[in-house]
C-alpha cells in the first residue's frame, strides 16, 4: 500500500469520515474498545504494525548489573552497544506508531496531535520554495524535536539523533537509521525461525513493516513526496492551504485578508460565550457537545456526514497552527495583523487566539527560543479565555 493511500485511510479512520473500499493489503486499520486505532495484520488480527516487535525489546542495560551482552546487530554495526540498541529500539517504536490513534485523555490527545502534526509539517518543508534554507532548517528542528517530544520519548533518545542533509543519523554512532532499520527487518526475516515465540507474523509481513517503516522515515527526512489532507467539499479552501504552504505564504504575502477569510469561513456563526469557551478550551468538537443551530464550525456549504465536525475543527487548529509556524515562528510581531483582521469581532478572536496558544504548546516552545515576553504584547493576552490565561498569565 502507498503511503498517501495509508495516510488518507488514517485521517478518515480517525475523523470518521467514510472509508475507501478495502485495499487488499497486508494491514488494515482496526479499532480498540476505548476508541484508539492501529494497524493490524488482516492475517493476524491480534497483532499490529506498532506492536508485533514488543517481544522483541531489547534486555535494558540500565536495569541490574553491568550488561554482560552484545546487540542483536552488534556483527552489522561494530560501534553499535546494548545502549545504543535501546535507544534505536525506541526510535523504531516511535516511528512505526506515527499512525496509530491514540484517545485516552487530554494528555494523549495534545501529544497525538503535536506528533502527527509535526510529521505531516515533515513532509511538506522539502518542496517550500517561500522559505530560505536556513528557515526551512529551523523548521525542520522544531518539528523533529516535537515529533519526538511529543511521542513521547525519554530524554537520551530525544538528542540521540542529528540530520546529515537528508539523513538522520545516530549521532553517537554515526549509524543511518536507514541502514540500521533495514538491516533490523532483514535480520529477524532471515532468522524468523529461531524466535517463534516472540514472532507471529510472517517473513512476508515482516518485509512489508520495513518497507512501511523506511516509507515513514524518509517522509521526515524530507526524501518523499509530500503528504496531504485527504479534501471535502466545504473544507477544500482551507484543505488547500494546508496542503499548499506556498500557496499559503503567498496568500497571506498579497492579501492577508483572502487568508484570514478563510479562517472566518471556517468559524461560521459564533452565537454564544458558552459555544466560545466549548471550542477554544477543547481540541475536538463532538455531536454531542453543540447543537447543530451553535456549531462553531459549521461552514457556508453545510454540515455533511463528510464533513464531520470532528475534521473541521481539525482542519481549523491545523491551519491556525501554519500561521503560527510559517508566519509568526519567523516574525510574531505579525500577530498584530491578526488582531486588525478580528477587532470588530471579539469573540471570534478570542477563540482563534485562545485555540492557537493552548491547542498545542508549539507557541510556548518558539517564545521560549526567541525571548518573546507577552507582557509586550497585552493586545494579545487580553483575548485570552481562562485556560489561555492559567497557561501564559
Amino acid at each position: 500500500m502507498k503511503l498517501q493511500t495509508l495516510y488518507n485511510d488514517y485521517i478518515r479512520f480517525q475523523f470518521n469520515l467514510p472509508l475507501q473500499p478495502a485495499h487488499g493489503d497486508l494491514m488494515a486499520y482496526g479499532r480498540y474498545e476505548d476508541g484508539s486505532a492501529d494497524l493490524f495484520f488482516t492475517a493476524h488480527p491480534e497483532e499490529t504494525f506498532s506492536g508485533w516487535m514488543a517481544e522483541l525489546r531489547p534486555k535494558d542495560p540500565y536495569y541490574g548489573s553491568k550488561p554482560d551482552w552484545k546487540p542483536t546487530l552488534a556483527e552489522n554495526f561494530e560501534k553499535l552497544d546494548v545502549y545504543d540498541e535501546m535507544i534505536l529500539y525506541y526510535l523504531l517504536f516511535t516511528l512505526n506508531s506515527t499512525l496509530s490513534i491514540n484517545t485516552y485523555n487530554t494528555y494523549s490527545d495534545m501529544n497525538d496531535l503535536m506528533k502527527k502534526y509535526s510529521f505531516l509539517q515533515l513532509s511538506h518543508l522539502h518542496d517550500i520554495s517561500r522559505l530560505n534554507d536556513d528557515q526551512k532548517q529551523q523548521l525542520r528542528d522544531f518539528f523533529f524535536f516535537f515529533y519526538l517530544y511529543a511521542h513521547p520519548v525519554n530524554e537520551e533518545t530525544l538528542y540521540a539523533c542529528s540530520f546529515h542533509q537528508q539523513r538522520l543519523i545516530h549521532t553517537q554512532t554515526g549509524i543511518s537509521l536507514e541502514d540500521y532499520f533495514a538491516a533490523y527487518y532483514d535480520h529477524y526475516t532471515s532468522h524468523r525461525d529461531n524466535y517463534t515465540e516472540q514472532i507471529v507474523i510472517s517473513a512476508e509481513e515482516i518485509q512489508a513493516c520495513k518497507k512501511l517503516t523506511l516509507s515513514l522515515l524518509h517522509v521526515i527526512e524530507g526524501r518523499s513526496s509530500k503528504l496531504i489532507m485527504p479534501s471535502t467539499t466545504s473544507l477544500k479552501p482551507a484543505i488547500e492551504l494546508i496542503n499548499d504552504v506556498d500557496g499559503m505564504l503567498k496568500m497571506y504575502a498579497d492579501s492577508p485578508s483572502a487568508f484570514f477569510q478563510i479562517i472566518r469561513d471556517l468559524l461560521g456563526d459564533i452565537t454564544s460565550d458558552v459555544t466560545i469557551e466549548a471550542m477554544a478550551g477543547t481540541n475536538t468538537v463532538t455531536d454531542g457537545d453543540l447543537s447543530a443551530n451553535a456549531d462553531p464550525l459549521r461552514v457556508a456549504a453545510g454540515d455533511t456526514l463528510e464533513e464531520s465536525r470532528s475534521y473541521r475543527d481539525h482542519c481549523f487548529t491545523v491551519l491556525l497552527q501554519n500561521y503560527a509556524s510559517y508566519i509568526l515562528f519567523f516574525d510574531f510581531n505579525e500577530i498584530r495583523v491578526l488582531l486588525d483582521a478580528f477587532q470588530d469581532t471579539p469573540e471570534k478572536c478570542s477563540l482563534i487566539l485562545s485555540k492557537m496558544f493552548t491547542d498545542t504548546i508549539f507557541l510556548q516552545k518558539m517564545m521560549r527560543q526567541q525571548q518573546i515576553d507577552l507582557a509586550q504584547y497585552p493586545e494579545v493576552t487580553r483575548f485570552f479565555n481562562e485556560k489561555a490565561m492559567q497557561w501564559y498569565l
